[in-house]
């Protein structure tokens, strides 16, 4: 049997304090390559305050080394707006996008400034017509991508929910994700590549964060017998430790799955949430027919 041929593409995340640029290979036996791998100390916090030049220019920068080759990107957000919704069996990608758009029109007061991420949702009654629509503000997003766009054919532009949502392919029994932001936490519960839950909620005090984070936990059972992964950047060992006293919950920082064949992980360490999430969004692409 003839071999297939790998294929390759380059994922940027940015994400609020850090930003990533990995370059994944496919390789035998369902098997994948980093091949390029760099880390920046500065993320959305910069673009959003204006100090984007700098930081856009030296991950444009290094993404060039694989000009014209096929690019994923993966933008933080300080808002999420979710809808459940049910499309028509057998809707293709442009059909979503216009009953994406009816369904922005009653939902939002200003639809044109939101972009929206489609998750397959498993509800009650899953099936393939339902999906969870995940609305964000367009902006920084659009903008950091059209900086890329002049050299790589973007095959996605998003948050990093759907590649975390994805990633949940590679586990056996659900995926706990709990993401601590200045202005928000975020809970998300998936499993073979569907959202099952998922709960935002707007934080302006730690105060506030520690209660939606405790309130999160201890509402879903399912925490108590799955190790939650926490990301973020209230996710300090302060927080850490007092989510583990109050809730006993079994906690563990945001990882590529041990299931998922990577190699040479030595020369380039997958630890960095930031990094975890390139490397999903880039599984992501490598796996769907855009």
């Amino acid at each position: 049997m003839p071999q297939k041929m790998s294929r390759s593409l380059v994922a940027c995340a940015i994400d609020h304090a850090e930003s990533a640029v990995i370059r994944l290979k496919t390789s035998g036996r369902g098997g994948y390559t980093l091949c390029g791998f760099i880390t920046q100390p500065h993320g959305l916090n910069d673009v959003v305050s204006g100090k984007e030049k700098r930081l856009l220019g030296k991950l444009k920068g290094y993404c060039s080394r694989w000009k014209e080759e096929d690019l994923v990107l993966c933008i933080g957000e300080d808002t999420l707006l979710p809808l459940p919704a049910s499309f028509p069996v057998g809707a293709n990608h442009e059909e979503c996008q216009t009953y994406c758009r009816i369904e922005a029109e009653y939902f939002l007061d200003r639809p044109d400034e939101y972009c929206t991420d489609i998750a397959t949702y498993a509800g009650d009654q899953a099936t393939h017509c339902n999906k969870l629509l995940l609305f964000y503000p367009a902006e920084p997003c659009q903008r950091i991508a059209e900086h890329f766009s002049g050299e790589h054919r973007i095959l996605f532009t998003g948050t990093a929910q759907l590649p975390l949502i994805h990633l949940s392919k590679f586990i056996e029994g659900p995926q706990v994700i709990l993401e601590l932001e200045n202005s928000s936490v975020l809970l998300t519960i998936s499993r073979n590549g569907e959202i099952e839950k998922l709960s935002f909620h707007h934080v302006k005090t730690q105060e506030e964060a520690e209660y939606f984070t405790m309130k999160e936990l201890m509402e879903n059972p399912i925490c108590r017998t799955t190790a939650v992964q926490v990301t973020g950047t209230r996710a300090d060992k302060a927080m850490m430790a007092l989510i583990a006293g109050v809730t006993s919950i079994p906690l563990k920082p945001l990882s590529i799955p041990p299931s998922l064949s990577i190699t040479n992980p030595q020369q380039f360490p997958a630890s960095s949430p930031v990094v975890v999430k390139a490397i999903s969004a880039a599984l992501m692409a490598l796996e769907s027919q855009f």
